[in-house]
């Protein structure tokens, strides 16, 4: 069995992040460029939130802008392999993701970066379709009762 964590390191938000937007570009989607600038600028505030390297914030924002431009030069191609892109998320996957960012918008000062992460979270929630899981799922019963 999977086992999902609680607490996930800020480092997965911001492969998971960077993940997402180049998924969104390789799926040829330029008419949405508002949702990768979310995206983009929740690994940046991640890395600020956890007082991480600013190198993984710049690897972020480098592989993102290397699909922009294979896009542009409709390659065809991918900056990310095959195996890493279009990841299928369950919904404890999403869960997992979700409760990361709400732990980041919590460790920032700053109320616009807040919202900010709470915008990424329900994008993310959005587009991996945590509420159709959650409806088809329904609450989880608690083993010990």
């Amino acid at each position: 069995m999977t086992r999902y964590e609680r607490h996930p390191a800020p480092e997965k938000l911001i492969l998971q992040i960077t993940t997402e937007a180049v998924n969104l570009l390789a799926l040829g989607t330029p008419d949405k460029p508002a949702d990768v600038s979310l995206l983009e600028t929740g690994a940046a505030l991640t890395v600020k939130a956890w007082g991480l390297f600013q190198e993984l914030a710049d690897s972020s924002v480098a592989l993102i802008q290397h699909q922009k431009e294979l896009l542009a030069t409709a390659s065809g191609r991918a900056a990310l392999p095959d195996e890493q892109l279009l990841e299928c998320y369950d919904g404890p996957m999403t869960a997992e993701l979700i409760w990361g960012l709400f732990e980041t918008a919590v460790r920032l000062d700053d109320a616009q970066e807040r919202a900010t992460i709470h915008q990424l979270a329900l994008l993310l929630a959005d587009a991996l379709d945590f509420d159709e899981w959650l409806e088809r799922n329904g609450p989880v019963e608690d083993a010990d009762k």
